[in-house]
């Protein structure tokens, strides 16, 4: 199980790589199965919920599990509105 930490971690980089596209190119939008499945999760759609189990990601997996494109050099995940 991921630690609170951790879980604030993932979420807080998920909402600095949507608000990255918020400026003139509009708001991007991730479901909550695509969420959870980007951090090790796995969703159920009855209840609602994401059961996480104890993975860690490397920077690119979790840009890559968003369908973005992770700059190494640069260390920022790009994102295609």
């Amino acid at each position: 199980m991921l630690t609170r930490g951790t879980l604030v971690a993932g979420l807080t980089l998920v909402l600095a790589m949507t608000s990255v596209g918020c400026g003139s190119r509009g708001k991007i939008r991730l479901s909550a199965s695509t969420m959870c499945r980007a951090h090790g999760g796995t969703y159920d759609t009855r209840t609602k919920s994401c059961t996480y189990t104890a993975v860690t990601k490397s920077a690119k997996e979790t840009c890559e599990a968003h369908d973005g494109f992770y700059d190494v050099a640069a260390d920022v995940c790009e994102i295609a509105p």
